[in-house]
Formats: C-alpha cells, sequence, structure tokens
C-alpha cells in the first residue's frame, strides 16, 4: 500500500506491506515515518476537532479530542459532539466529554469562555 507520511512537511512517499505478523514500511525518512506507516496500516487514528453548543450563547466552544482515536469511530464522536451543550465558564483543558463515544478519550476545550 503506498500512502504519504504526515508526521512533517517533508511528506516521505511510504510503501507499506503486511508480511505475516509483520509490517514493513520502506521510503521513509526518519523513524516517525516507519511508526506511521505501521499504525496507519494496522490502526488508523485521527485527531478530531468540532464545535459544541454553549447554554444562552450564539457562539459555539470549539474541542478537540485530547488523543487521535480510531477511523472507525469518529462519525460516533461527531454525533456525541452535536449532543452536547456546556455550560459557562470553560477554560481552556477542561473536559467537556469525557470517554468519548466509549473510545477511552475525552474531548477538551480549546477556547475560554466566560
Amino acid at each position: 500500500m503506498k500512502m504519504i507520511c504526515i508526521n512533517c512537511p517533508k511528506g516521505c512517499e511510504l510503501d507499506v506491506e503486511k508480511n505475516g505478523d509483520d509490517v514493513v514500511v520502506t521510503g521513509h525518512a526518519c523513524p516517525r515515518g516507519e511508526a506511521y506507516g505501521k499504525a496507519e496500516l494496522v490502526n488508523p487514528t485521527r485527531m478530531v476537532t468540532g464545535l459544541v453548543r454553549v447554554a444562552g450563547m450564539r457562539k459555539p466552544l470549539p474541542v478537540k479530542t485530547k488523543t487521535a482515536v480510531p477511523k472507525a469511530k469518529i462519525n460516533d464522536v461527531l454525533f456525541a459532539l452535536s449532543q452536547t451543550t456546556v455550560q459557562l465558564p470553560v477554560k481552556i483543558g477542561d473536559v467537556i466529554v469525557p470517554d468519548v463515544a466509549g473510545t477511552g478519550v475525552d474531548v477538551v476545550a480549546t477556547a475560554n469562555l466566560a
């Protein structure tokens, strides 16, 4: 499988192949590219960003997952965000949705609102 590494601006073109239980990555210029290729083939994950409603305000609160979640769970995470309304005040880093969609990952605020 061919893919472009997204860990840095260099954008190495990776060749990733599963060889039995081993995953072989070529084309990377650094260890991060090799780790990315392996993870992307076996268990691809992504950070998720979004907006949630704020009670009594028209302006939404920007949020993100604290760490990456499995790609297969992104729609579940976005649905959970669409069902969430927060109360003021909110500080950057406050947990808005703990263990979102059963992923074990918290959603946190990325802005201060008072």
